[in-house]
């Protein structure tokens, strides 16, 4: 069988997390070149390749500064004349507490990261996207964008927006043929995790709970987010748009029947539930 992004390129953010590391590996071996923000240093899974350097460029760019941003997407165009893929991995949980004690630069800093950063991602990325008249963009959102997460203000609010504005963009993207979708993925093991530990009490014990099965279980595996993020950027997610899909709950493995169906309805959308 052929590789699902042979030739394709693939422009990740925050590609040095847990989960952006595991998809651009995973990309990487489906035959994707690579644009990767975030790491300073060849990967591992790169060292033996000999054909890594054609087929992975390192970029370095604030995700909140639009002039960086743009320049980051120029670079990609520059080396590989096209743009296929956009993974948004980069994100910040922000402080943690009860909303009334938090550090009001902090909370915002976290709001800007998640959300006007991934605008200012998709906003580079588009024109080259449309002008091609193909693309597929790819949000993370998580824990808190679809139910209250309390403790947890900055980065609830901020990924319930990322999920909106995926939505939005979806619509506004439909007869372009670009795809727009966001990933749940689950409570992965990651820096964010270790800064839920970190903040003890803080975090509600509703968290505490969250952390302490996280502990005994080992957490969602970031390869199991990858694999969403393969089947959203290859051919085997065609027409589906404009959802947040759990990488854990949702069983997106069988997609591909059912796309034409789904679109069809609300499914992995936020909606208000009508009070009675």
């Amino acid at each position: 069988m052929g590789k699902e992004l042979e030739n394709k390129v693939c422009f990740i953010a925050g590609a040095s997390g847990a989960i952006g590391s595991a998809v651009a590996e995973c990309f990487y071996r489906e035959g994707a070149r690579l644009v990767l923000a975030g790491h300073a240093h060849k990967p591992d899974w790169a060292l033996s390749d000999r054909a890594a350097s054609e087929r992975v460029l390192h970029v370095q760019f604030d995700i909140c500064r639009w002039e960086e941003v743009t320049a980051a997407v120029g670079e990609a165009l520059d080396r590989f004349g096209s743009l296929d893929v956009l993974v948004n991995c980069a994100g910040a949980q922000g402080p943690i507490g009860p909303a009334h004690t938090l550090d009001p630069a902090e909370w915002a800093r976290a709001v800007e990261i998640n959300l006007i950063g991934c605008f200012l991602l998709a906003r580079a990325v588009i024109p080259q996207m449309v002008a091609q008249k193909s693309g597929r963009i790819i949000h993370f959102s998580g824990g808190g964008a679809a139910y209250a997460r309390p403790y947890f203000t900055a980065y609830g609010a901020s990924k319930a927006a990322v999920v909106r504005f995926t939505e939005s963009l979806a619509e506004e993207l439909r007869d372009s043929n670009i795809q727009v979708n966001a990933i749940a993925p689950g409570p992965v093991r990651s820096r964010m995790w270790d800064e839920m530990r970190a903040a003890g009490s803080a975090a509600g014990g509703k968290a505490l709970s969250e952390i302490s099965q996280m502990e005994e279980t080992g957490g969602v595996p970031p390869s199991r987010a990858a694999a969403l993020a393969l089947f959203l950027a290859a051919s085997r997610s065609k027409g589906l748009t404009g959802r947040l899909i759990s990488g854990v709950h949702d069983r997106w493995e069988g997609f591909g029947s059912r796309i034409t169906e789904i679109m069809k309805t609300d499914r992995g959308t936020l909606r208000r539930v009508p009070l009675d």
